[in-house]
C-alpha cells in the first residue's frame, strides 16, 4: 500500500484531531479530578451505598455536562449556518458564512471551504446576470432593426456575428 493511500485512509485532518484531542483531554481531566474527590469523600464518609450513589450521580452529571458542552460547541453553529444559507439561497449572493471565536476549529476550516464555493457561486451568478442583460440588449437591437424594415441579410449577419463575439468575450472574461 502506498504511503499516500495509507495517509488518506488512516489519518484525518489536523483540525478534527485537535478537536477530538481537546474533548478527550477535558473529559480525562474532569474525571480524574472527580475520582480524586470521590476517593477523599470515601475516606471521610466510609465505603457504602451513600458513597456509591454520590459517585454514580457525580459521573452522570459529568457525562451530561460534557456531552452538552461539546455537542453545543460542535453542533451548535449549524443552526445559525442553516439560517445564513437560506438567506444566500434567497438571493443574498454576496453573503458569507461566519464563525464565532468559540466555534470548533474543524467547523471554522469547513466554513472557509464553503465560503470559497460561495465566492464562485456569486461570480457565476454575476456572469449569468451580465450575460442575460447583454443578450436582452442585443435582441432588442435585432428587433428594432427588423421592425425598421430596411435591414439587409448582410447587416443582420454582421449583427449576429458581432453578438456572437460579445458572448465569447464574456465567456472568456468569466473563465479568467
Amino acid at each position: 500500500m502506498s504511503t499516500k493511500k495509507l495517509r488518506q485512509k488512516y489519518f484525518v485532518s489536523r483540525e478534527i484531531r485537535i478537536s477530538i484531542a481537546l474533548i478527550i483531554l477535558w473529559s480525562l481531566l474532569v474525571t480524574a479530578f472527580f475520582t480524586y474527590f470521590a476517593k477523599e469523600l470515601g475516606d471521610k464518609i466510609g465505603h457504602g451505598s451513600l458513597l456509591f450513589i454520590i459517585v454514580m450521580a457525580g459521573y452522570i452529571i459529568i457525562v451530561v455536562v460534557l456531552t452538552m458542552l461539546f455537542s453545543h460547541r460542535l453542533i451548535g453553529p449549524f443552526q445559525r449556518l442553516k439560517t445564513e444559507i437560506r438567506l444566500i439561497i434567497a438571493g443574498e449572493y454576496a453573503r458569507r458564512l461566519s464563525v464565532r471565536k468559540s466555534d470548533d476549529v474543524y467547523i471554522k476550516s469547513f466554513i472557509n471551504e464553503v465560503n470559497k464555493i460561495l465566492t464562485e457561486l456569486e461570480r457565476m451568478h454575476s456572469y449569468r446576470e451580465g450575460m442575460a442583460k447583454q443578450i436582452d440588449s442585443e435582441l432588442l437591437g435585432f428587433i428594432s432593426l427588423i421592425e425598421e424594415g430596411e435591414t439587409t441579410k448582410e447587416k443582420l449577419r454582421e449583427m449576429v456575428l458581432s453578438f456572437h463575439k460579445k458572448i465569447k468575450s464574456l465567456e472568456k472574461k468569466f473563465e479568467s
